[in-house]
Protein backbone atom coordinates (compact mmCIF):
# COMPACT_ATOMS: atom_id res chain seq x y z
CA UNK A 1 0.00 0.00 0.00
CA UNK A 2 1.34 3.36 -1.04
CA UNK A 3 1.73 5.86 1.79
CA UNK A 4 0.43 9.41 1.70
CA UNK A 5 3.94 10.89 1.35
CA UNK A 6 4.78 8.51 -1.56
CA UNK A 7 1.48 9.31 -3.30
CA UNK A 8 2.20 13.02 -3.09
CA UNK A 9 5.69 12.37 -4.48
CA UNK A 10 4.31 10.34 -7.40
CA UNK A 11 1.68 13.00 -8.22
CA UNK A 12 4.25 15.79 -8.03
CA UNK A 13 6.57 13.89 -10.34
CA UNK A 14 3.73 13.32 -12.81
CA UNK A 15 2.82 16.97 -12.79
CA UNK A 16 6.48 17.92 -13.25
CA UNK A 17 6.80 15.57 -16.22
CA UNK A 18 3.63 17.06 -17.73
CA UNK A 19 4.92 20.61 -17.27
CA UNK A 20 8.28 19.70 -18.79
CA UNK A 21 6.43 18.09 -21.68
CA UNK A 22 4.34 21.19 -22.29
CA UNK A 23 7.40 23.46 -22.09
CA UNK A 24 9.33 21.21 -24.45
CA UNK A 25 6.46 21.21 -26.89
CA UNK A 26 6.22 24.99 -26.66
CA UNK A 27 9.93 25.36 -27.27
CA UNK A 28 9.73 23.01 -30.20
CA UNK A 29 6.93 25.10 -31.64
CA UNK A 30 8.89 28.32 -31.18
CA UNK A 31 12.00 26.83 -32.74
CA UNK A 32 9.90 25.35 -35.50
CA UNK A 33 8.22 28.69 -36.14
CA UNK A 34 11.59 30.35 -36.25
CA UNK A 35 12.84 27.88 -38.78
CA UNK A 36 9.75 28.49 -40.93
CA UNK A 37 10.31 32.24 -40.82
CA UNK A 38 13.97 31.71 -41.54
CA UNK A 39 13.10 29.60 -44.56
CA UNK A 40 12.17 32.64 -46.63
CA UNK A 41 14.22 33.05 -49.80
CA UNK A 42 16.72 35.80 -49.05
CA UNK A 43 18.88 35.58 -52.19
CA UNK A 44 17.03 37.12 -55.11
CA UNK A 45 17.44 37.83 -58.80
CA UNK A 46 15.99 40.97 -60.38
CA UNK A 47 15.32 41.54 -64.08
CA UNK A 48 14.92 45.07 -65.45
CA UNK A 49 12.75 46.00 -68.42
CA UNK A 50 15.51 46.79 -70.90
CA UNK A 51 19.24 47.34 -71.30
CA UNK A 52 20.64 49.06 -68.23
CA UNK A 53 20.38 52.83 -68.56
CA UNK A 54 19.81 55.96 -66.51
CA UNK A 55 16.20 54.98 -65.86
CA UNK A 56 17.43 52.11 -63.70
CA UNK A 57 19.54 54.22 -61.34
CA UNK A 58 17.33 53.60 -58.25
CA UNK A 59 18.16 49.87 -58.28
CA UNK A 60 21.89 50.39 -58.45
CA UNK A 61 21.88 53.22 -55.92
CA UNK A 62 20.03 50.89 -53.53
CA UNK A 63 22.59 48.17 -54.16
CA UNK A 64 25.59 50.51 -53.93
CA UNK A 65 24.45 51.95 -50.59
CA UNK A 66 23.67 48.61 -49.04
CA UNK A 67 19.92 49.10 -48.75
CA UNK A 68 19.11 45.55 -49.79
CA UNK A 69 21.65 44.08 -47.37
CA UNK A 70 20.35 46.18 -44.50
CA UNK A 71 16.99 44.49 -45.04
CA UNK A 72 18.57 41.04 -44.92
CA UNK A 73 18.29 40.54 -48.68
CA UNK A 74 21.15 39.54 -50.97
CA UNK A 75 20.64 40.55 -54.59
CA UNK A 76 22.56 37.99 -56.62
CA UNK A 77 22.05 39.84 -59.90
CA UNK A 78 20.27 42.79 -61.48
CA UNK A 79 20.05 41.90 -65.15
CA UNK A 80 19.00 43.74 -68.29
CA UNK A 81 15.70 42.71 -69.82
CA UNK A 82 14.45 42.27 -73.36
CA UNK A 83 11.12 44.04 -73.13
CA UNK A 84 8.27 43.95 -70.66
CA UNK A 85 6.62 40.77 -71.94
CA UNK A 86 9.92 38.88 -71.75
CA UNK A 87 10.41 40.08 -68.18
CA UNK A 88 6.88 39.01 -67.22
CA UNK A 89 7.47 35.54 -68.64
CA UNK A 90 10.85 35.26 -66.90
CA UNK A 91 9.44 36.18 -63.49
CA UNK A 92 6.32 34.03 -63.86
CA UNK A 93 8.51 31.09 -64.89
CA UNK A 94 10.76 31.45 -61.85
CA UNK A 95 13.99 32.47 -63.61
CA UNK A 96 13.85 35.74 -61.63
CA UNK A 97 12.19 36.57 -58.32
CA UNK A 98 11.39 40.18 -59.26
CA UNK A 99 11.01 42.16 -62.46
CA UNK A 100 10.43 45.74 -63.54
CA UNK A 101 7.43 45.68 -65.85
CA UNK A 102 5.09 48.39 -67.06
CA UNK A 103 1.72 47.81 -65.41
CA UNK A 104 -0.30 47.67 -68.67
CA UNK A 105 1.85 44.76 -69.88
CA UNK A 106 1.45 42.99 -66.54
CA UNK A 107 -2.33 43.41 -66.69
CA UNK A 108 -2.39 41.92 -70.17
CA UNK A 109 -0.10 39.08 -69.07
CA UNK A 110 -2.29 38.21 -66.08
CA UNK A 111 -5.45 38.17 -68.17
CA UNK A 112 -3.84 35.82 -70.66
CA UNK A 113 -2.03 33.68 -68.06
CA UNK A 114 -4.42 33.33 -65.11
CA UNK A 115 -2.55 30.26 -63.78
CA UNK A 116 0.68 32.21 -63.20
CA UNK A 117 -0.34 35.73 -62.16
CA UNK A 118 2.10 38.48 -61.32
CA UNK A 119 1.56 41.01 -58.56
CA UNK A 120 2.82 44.59 -58.52
CA UNK A 121 4.25 45.49 -55.11
CA UNK A 122 5.72 48.95 -55.83
CA UNK A 123 4.71 51.32 -58.62
CA UNK A 124 7.70 53.38 -59.71
CA UNK A 125 6.14 55.38 -62.56
CA UNK A 126 3.10 57.28 -61.34
CA UNK A 127 2.44 58.28 -64.96
CA UNK A 128 2.64 56.23 -68.12
CA UNK A 129 5.69 56.84 -70.33
CA UNK A 130 3.63 56.05 -73.46
CA UNK A 131 3.91 58.81 -76.05
CA UNK A 132 4.43 59.70 -79.68
CA UNK A 133 7.68 61.54 -80.31
CA UNK A 134 7.31 63.68 -83.41
CA UNK A 135 9.41 66.08 -85.44
CA UNK A 136 8.32 69.57 -84.50
CA UNK A 137 8.21 70.59 -88.16
CA UNK A 138 5.57 67.90 -88.80
CA UNK A 139 3.05 70.18 -87.11
CA UNK A 140 1.60 67.56 -84.78
CA UNK A 141 0.43 69.20 -81.56
CA UNK A 142 -2.52 67.05 -80.50
CA UNK A 143 -3.85 63.54 -81.22
CA UNK A 144 -6.25 64.84 -83.90
CA UNK A 145 -3.21 66.04 -85.88
CA UNK A 146 -2.01 62.43 -86.25
CA UNK A 147 -4.56 61.76 -88.98
CA UNK A 148 -2.76 60.48 -92.07
CA UNK A 149 0.68 60.87 -90.49
CA UNK A 150 3.40 58.26 -90.78
CA UNK A 151 4.36 56.87 -87.38
CA UNK A 152 7.03 54.21 -86.82
CA UNK A 153 5.68 51.37 -84.71
CA UNK A 154 3.61 48.45 -85.92
CA UNK A 155 1.82 45.58 -84.17
CA UNK A 156 3.58 44.51 -81.00
CA UNK A 157 4.79 48.02 -80.22
CA UNK A 158 2.99 49.28 -77.11
CA UNK A 159 1.89 52.62 -78.58
CA UNK A 160 0.50 50.97 -81.72
CA UNK A 161 -1.43 48.46 -79.64
CA UNK A 162 -2.80 51.02 -77.18
CA UNK A 163 -3.33 54.04 -79.44
CA UNK A 164 -7.09 53.56 -79.12
CA UNK A 165 -6.77 54.57 -75.45
CA UNK A 166 -5.21 57.92 -76.39
CA UNK A 167 -7.56 58.63 -79.28
CA UNK A 168 -10.63 57.81 -77.19
CA UNK A 169 -9.50 60.03 -74.31
CA UNK A 170 -8.77 62.87 -76.76
CA UNK A 171 -12.11 62.43 -78.59
CA UNK A 172 -10.23 61.70 -81.81
CA UNK A 173 -11.46 58.17 -82.52
CA UNK A 174 -11.76 58.85 -86.27
CA UNK A 175 -8.04 59.50 -86.69
CA UNK A 176 -6.31 57.09 -89.08
CA UNK A 177 -2.57 56.75 -88.55
CA UNK A 178 -0.28 55.41 -91.26
CA UNK A 179 1.74 52.97 -89.15
CA UNK A 180 5.17 51.96 -90.42
CA UNK A 181 5.99 48.50 -89.10
CA UNK A 182 9.77 48.49 -88.73
CA UNK A 183 12.30 47.34 -86.15
CA UNK A 184 12.64 49.74 -83.18
CA UNK A 185 16.32 50.31 -84.00
CA UNK A 186 15.16 52.00 -87.24
CA UNK A 187 12.78 54.43 -85.55
CA UNK A 188 15.35 57.16 -84.96
CA UNK A 189 17.10 56.98 -88.35
CA UNK A 190 13.76 57.05 -90.19
CA UNK A 191 12.66 60.06 -88.13
CA UNK A 192 15.97 61.78 -88.90
CA UNK A 193 15.63 61.15 -92.65
CA UNK A 194 12.06 62.42 -92.66
CA UNK A 195 10.66 59.04 -93.69
CA UNK A 196 8.24 59.15 -90.75
CA UNK A 197 6.63 62.01 -88.89
CA UNK A 198 7.05 60.42 -85.48
CA UNK A 199 7.74 57.32 -83.47
CA UNK A 200 5.70 55.50 -80.85
CA UNK A 201 7.22 54.40 -77.55
CA UNK A 202 8.27 55.43 -74.07
CA UNK A 203 9.46 59.00 -73.52
CA UNK A 204 12.47 57.78 -71.55
CA UNK A 205 13.49 55.52 -74.46
CA UNK A 206 12.55 57.28 -77.69
CA UNK A 207 13.59 60.82 -76.79
CA UNK A 208 17.16 59.87 -75.77
CA UNK A 209 17.37 57.65 -78.88
CA UNK A 210 16.53 60.66 -81.03
CA UNK A 211 19.12 62.80 -79.24
CA UNK A 212 21.79 60.18 -79.87
CA UNK A 213 21.44 60.53 -83.64
CA UNK A 214 21.63 64.31 -83.68
CA UNK A 215 18.21 65.67 -82.76
CA UNK A 216 17.94 68.44 -80.19
CA UNK A 217 15.08 68.62 -77.72
CA UNK A 218 13.82 71.73 -79.53
CA UNK A 219 13.51 69.66 -82.73
CA UNK A 220 10.90 67.40 -81.16
CA UNK A 221 7.31 67.65 -80.02
CA UNK A 222 5.98 64.98 -77.69
CA UNK A 223 2.36 63.81 -77.52
CA UNK A 224 2.11 62.23 -74.08
CA UNK A 225 -0.82 59.97 -73.28
CA UNK A 226 -1.06 61.53 -69.83
CA UNK A 227 -1.45 65.05 -71.28
CA UNK A 228 -4.68 64.09 -73.02
CA UNK A 229 -6.55 62.20 -70.32
CA UNK A 230 -5.12 58.77 -71.07
CA UNK A 231 -3.05 58.57 -67.94
CA UNK A 232 -2.19 55.14 -66.58
CA UNK A 233 0.42 53.72 -64.26
CA UNK A 234 3.79 52.79 -65.71
CA UNK A 235 6.76 50.72 -64.56
CA UNK A 236 6.31 48.67 -61.41
CA UNK A 237 8.25 46.16 -59.35
CA UNK A 238 6.47 42.83 -59.74
CA UNK A 239 6.79 39.32 -58.41
CA UNK A 240 4.57 36.25 -58.42
CA UNK A 241 1.71 36.01 -55.98
CA UNK A 242 3.14 32.69 -54.81
CA UNK A 243 6.54 34.21 -54.01
CA UNK A 244 4.92 37.16 -52.21
CA UNK A 245 2.75 34.83 -50.12
CA UNK A 246 5.68 32.60 -49.16
CA UNK A 247 8.31 35.33 -48.69
CA UNK A 248 6.61 38.44 -47.29
CA UNK A 249 9.71 39.58 -45.39
CA UNK A 250 11.87 39.40 -48.49
CA UNK A 251 9.34 41.26 -50.61
CA UNK A 252 9.00 43.93 -47.93
CA UNK A 253 12.79 44.29 -47.79
CA UNK A 254 13.23 44.62 -51.56
CA UNK A 255 10.43 47.19 -51.74
CA UNK A 256 11.91 49.22 -48.91
CA UNK A 257 15.37 49.16 -50.49
CA UNK A 258 14.05 50.22 -53.91
CA UNK A 259 12.03 53.00 -52.30
CA UNK A 260 15.16 54.29 -50.55
CA UNK A 261 17.15 54.08 -53.78
CA UNK A 262 14.41 55.97 -55.60
CA UNK A 263 14.39 58.75 -53.00
CA UNK A 264 18.17 59.09 -53.17
CA UNK A 265 18.01 59.27 -56.97
CA UNK A 266 15.36 62.00 -56.82
CA UNK A 267 17.44 63.93 -54.29
CA UNK A 268 20.72 63.69 -56.20
CA UNK A 269 20.32 62.47 -59.81
CA UNK A 270 23.87 63.41 -60.78
CA UNK A 271 25.28 61.29 -57.97
CA UNK A 272 22.99 58.46 -59.02
CA UNK A 273 24.45 58.63 -62.52
CA UNK A 274 27.93 58.44 -61.04
CA UNK A 275 26.96 55.09 -59.53
CA UNK A 276 25.92 53.86 -62.98
CA UNK A 277 29.09 55.29 -64.51
CA UNK A 278 31.25 53.11 -62.24
CA UNK A 279 29.65 49.98 -63.67
CA UNK A 280 29.61 51.30 -67.25
CA UNK A 281 32.47 53.75 -67.93
CA UNK A 282 31.34 54.07 -71.58
CA UNK A 283 27.95 55.44 -70.57
CA UNK A 284 27.07 58.72 -72.32
CA UNK A 285 26.39 60.89 -69.30
CA UNK A 286 24.69 63.70 -71.23
CA UNK A 287 22.17 61.32 -72.82
CA UNK A 288 21.57 59.36 -69.63
CA UNK A 289 21.03 62.56 -67.68
CA UNK A 290 18.14 63.39 -70.02
CA UNK A 291 16.82 59.83 -69.78
CA UNK A 292 16.91 59.82 -66.00
CA UNK A 293 15.28 63.24 -65.90
CA UNK A 294 12.40 61.96 -68.03
CA UNK A 295 12.03 58.91 -65.79
CA UNK A 296 11.98 61.02 -62.64
CA UNK A 297 9.27 63.25 -64.13
CA UNK A 298 7.12 60.12 -64.30
CA UNK A 299 8.09 59.10 -60.76
CA UNK A 300 8.09 62.35 -58.82
CA UNK A 301 4.74 63.75 -59.94
CA UNK A 302 2.46 66.27 -58.27
CA UNK A 303 0.45 63.33 -56.94
CA UNK A 304 3.41 61.51 -55.38
CA UNK A 305 4.82 64.77 -54.03
CA UNK A 306 1.63 65.13 -51.97
CA UNK A 307 0.79 61.49 -51.31
CA UNK A 308 4.07 59.58 -51.37
CA UNK A 309 5.81 57.28 -53.82
CA UNK A 310 3.77 54.29 -55.00
CA UNK A 311 0.55 55.90 -53.78
CA UNK A 312 -1.85 54.03 -56.04
CA UNK A 313 -5.47 55.18 -56.13
CA UNK A 314 -8.29 52.67 -56.72
CA UNK A 315 -9.78 54.93 -59.41
CA UNK A 316 -6.62 55.22 -61.50
CA UNK A 317 -5.78 51.55 -61.06
CA UNK A 318 -9.23 50.58 -62.33
CA UNK A 319 -8.88 53.02 -65.21
CA UNK A 320 -5.55 51.44 -66.15
CA UNK A 321 -7.06 47.94 -66.05
CA UNK A 322 -10.17 48.92 -68.02
CA UNK A 323 -8.17 50.81 -70.65
CA UNK A 324 -5.85 47.88 -71.29
CA UNK A 325 -8.71 45.37 -71.28
CA UNK A 326 -10.50 47.40 -73.94
CA UNK A 327 -7.41 48.07 -76.06
CA UNK A 328 -6.37 44.42 -76.19
CA UNK A 329 -9.91 43.00 -76.02
CA UNK A 330 -8.86 40.84 -73.11
CA UNK A 331 -11.00 37.80 -72.25
CA UNK A 332 -11.32 39.02 -68.66
CA UNK A 333 -10.52 42.05 -66.54
CA UNK A 334 -8.20 41.23 -63.64
CA UNK A 335 -9.49 42.25 -60.25
CA UNK A 336 -7.56 45.30 -58.94
CA UNK A 337 -6.55 43.41 -55.79
CA UNK A 338 -4.86 40.78 -57.99
CA UNK A 339 -2.90 43.46 -59.86
CA UNK A 340 -1.43 45.57 -57.05
CA UNK A 341 -1.04 45.45 -53.28
CA UNK A 342 0.27 48.10 -50.92
CA UNK A 343 0.81 45.74 -47.98
CA UNK A 344 4.57 45.55 -48.55
CA UNK A 345 5.12 49.32 -48.64
CA UNK A 346 7.13 51.13 -45.97
CA UNK A 347 5.27 53.78 -43.94
CA UNK A 348 4.09 56.90 -45.76
CA UNK A 349 6.68 59.07 -44.02
CA UNK A 350 9.41 57.00 -45.65
CA UNK A 351 7.82 57.34 -49.09
CA UNK A 352 7.60 61.11 -49.30
CA UNK A 353 9.94 62.24 -52.11
CA UNK A 354 12.74 64.65 -51.20
CA UNK A 355 13.75 67.84 -52.93
CA UNK A 356 16.48 67.54 -55.52
CA UNK A 357 19.82 69.00 -54.43
CA UNK A 358 21.65 68.97 -57.77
Amino acid sequence: MVGRRSLIHICSASVLRAVVGVVSLSLAFVVGSGSIAGAETRNVRIMLDWIIQGTHAPYFVAQDRGYFKSEGVTVDTIDAGKGATNVAVSVAGGAYHFGWVDLPTMIKFNAQNPATPLLAVYVSFDQTPLALITRKDAGIRKPADLDGKKIAGGPGVAVHDTISILLKAAHAENVKINWMSVQPRLFGPMLKRGEVDGTGGFTNSNIPAALEIGFKLDDLFVIKYSDFGADMYGLALVTTKKFADENPGTVRGVVKALNAGTKDTIAAPDKALEVLKTRDPMMKTDIEKVRLGLALELTNTAHTANNGLSSVTPEKLKKTIDSIADAYQLPNRPDPTSVYTDKFLPPLAERMPPRAVN
